[in-house]
């Protein structure tokens, strides 16, 4: 069985401030798709990291994936997705709930935490969009 893996990020500058995201999908171990996008809106890590990641759901789901591993290093994002933290934020409970939605496209995922360290491309692109104007999306 393949394994799909999506890695997302998500930065504001200053916080909240401008807002950049980076996303990467992984497959059978291959990087296959980067995503490093400014957003237009300003706005906190917290908004950044739900979008990234519902980016990156968007393009699994385009890919046709139906099984994933979900990786971030938002400890936020990723317990409350998986029903351990409450959103208490009002401006979060939008983006959660269209997240969850998606997630319920998959035949089954896993979302999980990982620290900065090993989420480093994901996080390097996010920075990078704020560098850099536009989307700077690539397909491998």
């Amino acid at each position: 069985m393949q394994t799909n893996r999506i890695q997302f990020d998500g930065t504001a500058m200053p916080n909240p401030g401008q807002m950049g995201i980076g996303v990467v999908l992984i497959e059978n171990g291959s990087i296959i798709s980067r995503i490093s996008r400014k957003l237009p809106d300003v706005g906190t890590n917290n908004i950044a990291e739900y979008v990234a990641l519902n980016v990156g759901i968007q393009k699994a789901l385009e890919l046709g994936w139906k099984h994933v591993i979900i990786e971030g290093d938002s400890q936020l994002v990723v317990n409350q997705l998986n029903g351990t933290w409450k959103v208490r934020q009002d401006h979060l409970k939008p983006l959660h709930s269209e997240v969850s939605r998606n997630l319920g496209k998959f035949e089954s995922f896993s979302l999980k935490w990982i620290p900065r360290e090993k989420n480093s491309t994901a996080d390097k692109l996010a920075s990078e969009a704020l560098i850099n104007t536009g989307d700077n999306s690539s397909q491998i």
